[in-house]
């Protein structure tokens, strides 16, 4: 429940009737629109151990739940690539051409609920919807325990894509109401380390589960896709329990007496307003015909949506690939240990994205950030598509290993970039499913560029995906100029601007 609190006698008396005096800049109407929250005080002070006590609160009740719900997101997504190594097309008469089709069927449903999803979501809250679909996911995942045949694959495929639709987006919106624009990077690193957590447990989960496979007849494929299924299924009711409303909410459910005080609740509030008084709207509301026109045209945004679809090209084949690619190279290992062989690429992954996100949030700095940790990638990728094809099986190797190392090292540095450079709320929203859409789209080009003709080594692959890479460089450092242009440009028209985007 919210506890009111009377306003705050110090503020002057035009913020307190929402009158706005003729010299009032926009900045000036969005700084006292924000001090307008009950929960905001104008005159309080606090420590830093306070305000890093509370943001370890933050960290370790809600961060780390929203981890547990991505991991298992991340168990659905990524165990088709287990699967593969277990006679999966096999099984149902399909070969990886049908494979890069049912992805290519899952990245257009997901984009097509994207941003309906994500309206939704600032309709119901976060904290209802997300466990909703989480459910829906898990049970649809669970069917595939039954599949017959390559349509029931596709429809399945369809589903889930449909399903999952909001759910990254609606999670970083959701972190925006409890951390500062300089600490969201670091959150979304760790939020997306789960991503690497969850592959390299996916590995050895799929090596025990794919071994049931004469238990009550059925192939081992099945039981994977069952177990990882029902377990996402009930995270999903869990949630409904653990998840908060937002910083003032936290009593009640599985919270008891909630995790801070009064005072604590007004610091957590009072904080992100003065760092960014957009966040002064609740995260629950309606999307505005306004806020979605202003996303789908905004020119600040589209290049960082750009750089989601050229440098994440590389993330599909390599996830659902390399489990196949490793079991190619004839490394002298039963073909299922080809799951556990790539578990290394994840941890290098985790490794990178962590240090490129802290470091980020460190010097307060994207693009620089982002076109080093993309240059990594490229020089990973250039090494496979150039080594030749006689090349020593366990160059190859170490060769992927380290490309898998680079998958999504930028990545929650570019969605913290433009979760901070996007308001208010609704616009920020669409914003961030317009760029998870253009991730998820590159799979649809990705996955296609791996073909049957082209296997083992995918050569012509590597090289596109080199070229997209460079690409993304480019991309990169053109934002940074953007967004430094557009900051001069503000000064130039409004005094004292109180907001400059950040790059």
């Amino acid at each position: 429940m919210l506890h009111d609190h009377k306003a705050d006698p110090e503020k002057p008396a035009s913020r307190d009737n929402g009158t706005l005096n003729n010299t009032e800049t926009p900045d000036d109407r969005i700084r006292i629109q924000g001090e307008k929250h009950p929960y905001y005080a104008h005159e309080l002070t606090w420590t830093p151990e306070e305000e890093k006590e509370i943001v370890r609160t933050f960290d370790t009740k809600i961060l780390a739940w929203v981890g547990v719900m991505f991991f298992f997101m991340q168990l659905d997504r990524g165990n088709m690539a287990n699967a593969l190594t277990d006679n999966f097309m096999e099984d149902l008469n399909i070969s990886l051409n049908t494979v890069a089709l049912g992805s290519t069927i899952f990245t257009i449903f997901f984009c097509l609920f994207e941003i309906p999803s994500n309206m939704v979501i600032r309709h119901a809250g976060p904290q209802r919807w997300i466990p909703f679909m989480m459910c829906l996911w898990g049970l649809a995942t669970a069917s595939r325990f039954f599949l017959k045949d390559k349509l029931s694959f596709l429809i399945c495929r369809a589903l889930v894509g449909m399903f999952e639709a909001g759910y990254i987006p609606g999670i970083a919106i959701y972190l925006t109401t409890y951390y500062k624009r300089d600490e969201m990077a670091i959150r979304l690193s760790i939020f997306w380390s789960t991503l690497a957590i969850a592959n390299s447990v996916a590995g050895v989960l799929a090596f025990g589960i794919l071994h049931m496979c004469s238990v009550a007849g059925h192939a081992g494929w099945r039981w994977l896709f069952l177990f990882e299924g029902l377990g996402t299924a009930l995270i999903g009711v869990l949630s409904f329990f653990i998840l908060l409303e937002g910083p003032t909410a936290s009593k009640g459910g599985f919270r008891f007496n909630g995790y801070l005080t009064d005072r604590q609740e007004r610091i957590a509030i009072t904080r992100l307003i003065r760092d960014d008084p957009t966040k002064a709207e609740t995260s629950k509301g309606v999307v505005s015909k306004t806020h979605l026109f202003k996303a789908l045209t905004s020119p600040k945004v589209w290049p960082n949506i750009l750089i989601g679809f050229f440098g994440l090209l590389p993330f599909s084949p390599l996830t659902i690939l390399s489990p196949l690619i490793v079991k190619n190279l004839n490394l002298g290992v039963p073909p299922l240990v080809s799951n556990l062989l790539v578990i290394p690429g994840y941890v290098v992954s985790l490794s990178v994205m962590t240090f490129v996100s802290w470091s980020s949030d460190k010097h307060n700095e994207r693009a620089f950030h982002g076109a080093l940790a993309s240059t990594y990638y490229a020089l990973c990728i250039l090494a496979l598509a150039v080594l030749p094809e006689d090349a020593n099986k366990f160059s190859l190797y170490f060769a992927l290993i380290f490309a898998m190392g680079g998958q999504t090292c930028w990545h929650p540095v570019n969605a913290a970039w433009i979760a901070e450079n996007t308001a208010p709320v609704g616009k920020r929203s669409v914003a961030l499913a317009m760029y998870i859409i253009s991730v998820n789209a590159c799979d649809m080009v990705s996955v296609n560029l791996f073909r049957d003709e082209d296997a083992p080594r995918f050569i012509t692959g590597f090289w596109i995906l080199f070229g997209a890479l460079l690409l993304t460089i480019v991309l990169f450092i053109f934002q940074r100029y953007h967004l430094m242009w557009l900051n001069k440009h503000r000064e130039e028209k409004t005094r004292n601007c109180s907001f400059r985007y950040r790059y």
